[in-house]
């Protein structure tokens, strides 16, 4: 892995890594189809892989604009030339044949299924079709994959600023302030998330909270919106020529759900189940607009807009729950939490992080290396990096990306290399960077997809850490947020930035009996995306999408919520260019087995190291190399339930 490229030495690398893998792939294809052959195809395409990952990953968070510019065509590059693979008669001809007269007694269940899922995905990315129809297809599947990379990259590289007055910021603490830049006698409010959500959470004034909702809800409306419709109108024609009604039935023909119908009844009965919340969370809500409007003067009107929620459940968090999330932010410093947060999960999955001082090979000064071992026998089982604050052109959300994956490479073991990326306020001079709760949950959540890439055992990069069913793969990670709402584990989190005591016990047991909080709003948000994206991609017949009008019309059905006129918050809804269409419905169907996960350590005690070396071996270790729901039956001891998650919800 190599992070330090020049613009240049970039897109040389990605040109030469090709030329040699084509070349090593022409010489295999030569082969005789037998099992070896297969082998060395496989291991091929993990060299490939692995040495080419790193360019694509720059795109994200190098702060040299030239290299991400250059990461971004790389990765263009890369992906027309992956298509181009899966293009590829002469492999699959190998494949195929192998297959004719395979005996599975004489191989793994890993190996037969690597041999059922690679002839399954040539099938799904175009083989078996007439000539014509997979010329068109390679064309679709190439624009589809420009079209993803360029929304993303404008997210990224998008500088959208308000301006603002020091009275206009009224309700915003001084280090809040001190943290902006200015111009003049204004502060400049960006639209990364440690400048957004305070402001959408304590800004008092109302018309300076509608500015700053307006210009996130407008974010790359002029340029991802083109970008968005006409991927998704490609989706339509590549699932067509693959004998699908939809994309979504394309889709999820291979994830858990199986059907777009089985999803939409997932989404709607759930939908019905919380509606009357959703009215009483409003209404609670309202009441609150109301007496500050009586308090202030203020004109009351009788909705609770995209910029209301977040501020009155704030301060419903506050009146009714008495959490002050400013106050609770002083016992969460980061360096602090981290410790904590790896101590536990360290000590329930019997495992050693060590920070790398010395050795540390990392793309930015601000990125912390770890080495990752069992701790009973010290094996050595990989690497993960933090990447946790904001600069300029950074990836602007949290996410995990894994940077080499763990898998055996003729006949030696590759190990796994995970980086979390993150925006957490960054420390400034001596003071410490304060996470909010709910910042604490999204570490919890991200570290949960490291680990699942760290702990894999799959043999074949086709099964290794978070490559599960895609309506799978967000359980690991949700199910390391529990803990995150457990009041002893809080006592532990926690330490005040001053005084260095945890949370008062008070404190604690309204943070957790707060996490159902206008739980219904929250929720119906949840649904609202995940009944845009399985509409959007639902659709069977060649009808003109408006993006926009669909968006306003379900956020307001859905979540009670309007949009504000004149825009379209899907241009900047990432997962619908990558790698989630017809799959954001995932969070919620995944959430379901988190919830039942973790109500096995609530009965065992959540910190019992044999559940938790039992949930890391089966849970984590398994990746894709079975069913997921069959890896979720064997810890379990039984099928998976919905109570657990219905009641965590508070139905």
């Amino acid at each position: 892995m190599r992070f330090n490229f020049t613009a240049s030495e970039l897109t040389k690398h990605v040109e030469d890594e090709i030329a040699k893998d084509k070349k090593a792939l022409d010489e295999l294809a030569k082969a005789e189809p037998t099992w070896e052959t297969l082998l060395k195809i496989n291991d091929q395409d993990s060299i490939f892989s692995t040495n080419v990952s790193s360019s694509n990953f720059l795109s994200y968070v190098s702060s040299d604009k030239s290299v991400r510019d250059a990461g971004n065509e790389a990765t263009e590059v890369i992906e027309k030339y992956e298509i181009e693979k899966s293009f590829r008669e002469d492999l699959y001809a190998l494949f195929k044949t192998y297959a004719e007269t395979h005996d599975e007694s004489k191989h793994t269940d890993e190996e037969n299924r690597f041999l059922k899922k690679t002839l399954e995905a040539y099938v799904r990315n175009g083989m078996g079709l007439e000539e014509e129809q997979k010329t068109k297809l390679k064309a679709v599947k190439t624009e589809i994959s420009e079209l993803c990379i360029k929304f993303q990259q404008n997210l990224n590289e998008d500088k959208t600023f308000v301006l603002f007055s020091e009275a206009e910021l009224e309700g915003m603490p001084e280090d809040y302030l001190k943290g902006l830049d200015r111009d003049g006698d204004n502060y400049k409010v960006s639209l990364d998330y440690p400048q957004l959500f305070p402001l959408l959470k304590k800004g008092k004034k109302s018309s300076t909270r509608q500015k700053i909702d307006l210009a996130k809800e407008q974010q790359c409306n002029e340029a991802n919106i083109p970008l968005l419709e006409k991927a998704v109108a490609l989706r339509k024609i590549e699932a067509k020529l693959l004998g699908y009604e939809s994309h979504a039935a394309y889709v999820l023909a291979v994830r858990m759900a199986k059907t777009p119908e089985k999803v939409m009844t997932f989404l709607k009965d759930l939908s019905v189940k919380m509606t009357p919340g959703l009215t009483k969370d409003i209404e609670g809500l309202l009441k609150l607009k109301k007496q500050e409007c009586e308090e202030t003067g203020e004109e009351y009107v009788d909705t609770l807009f995209s910029y209301d929620y977040r501020y009155y459940h704030n301060m419903d968090l506050e009146k009714n729950y008495q959490v002050d999330e400013t106050l609770v932010q002083q016992y969460f410093p980061l360096q602090h939490v981290v410790k904590a947060l790896f101590e536990i999960y360290q000590e329930m999955l019997s495992l050693k992080f060590t920070l790398l001082t010395d050795n540390a090979h990392v793309w930015h000064e601000d990125v912390t290396q770890y080495v990752v071992e069992d701790s009973a026998t010290g094996e050595f089982m990989g690497h993960f990096y933090l990447d946790l604050h904001p600069r300029e052109g950074k990836y602007g959300h949290a996410a995990e990306f894994a940077i080499q994956k763990g898998c055996v490479i003729d006949g030696v073991r590759q190990y796994p290399a995970a980086a979390m990326v993150a925006n957490f306020t960054k420390p400034v001079g001596d003071k410490a960077s304060l996470l909010k709760h709910q910042e604490v949950v999204t570490f919890a959540h991200e570290l949960g997809h490291v680990l699942h890439e760290v702990c894999s055992t799959a043999n074949f990069q086709l099964f290794a850490g978070t490559n599960v069913e895609r309506d799978f793969v967000e359980t690991p990670s949700q199910m390391l947020e529990n803990w995150c709402y457990e009041a002893d584990i809080l006592a532990r989190l926690s330490k005040h930035n001053e005084t260095g005591e945890s949370l008062p016990e008070s404190l604690r047991l309204q943070l957790v009996k707060a996490r159902h909080a206008n739980a219904f709003l929250m929720g119906k948000r949840q649904l609202f995306f995940g009944f845009f994206d399985m509409s959007l991609h639902s659709a069977t017949e060649d009808s003109e999408i408006d993006s926009g009008k669909l968006w306003h019309t379900l956020r307001q059905e859905i979540s009670g919520i309007p949009s504000p006129e004149g825009s379209n918050g899907s241009a900047s809804f990432g997962h619908l260019m990558g790698g989630y269409s017809a799959g954001y419905y995932g969070y919620l169907w995944s959430e379901v087995f988190s919830a039942d996960l973790f109500q096995a350590f609530k009965s065992a005690g959540v910190l019992n190291p044999e559940l938790g070396r039992k949930y890391r071996d089966l849970i984590l270790g398994s990746g894709g190399k079975r069913d997921s729901i069959d890896v979720l039956v064997e810890f379990l001891g039984r099928e998976p339930t919905q109570e657990p998650f219905l009641t965590q919800l508070g139905l």
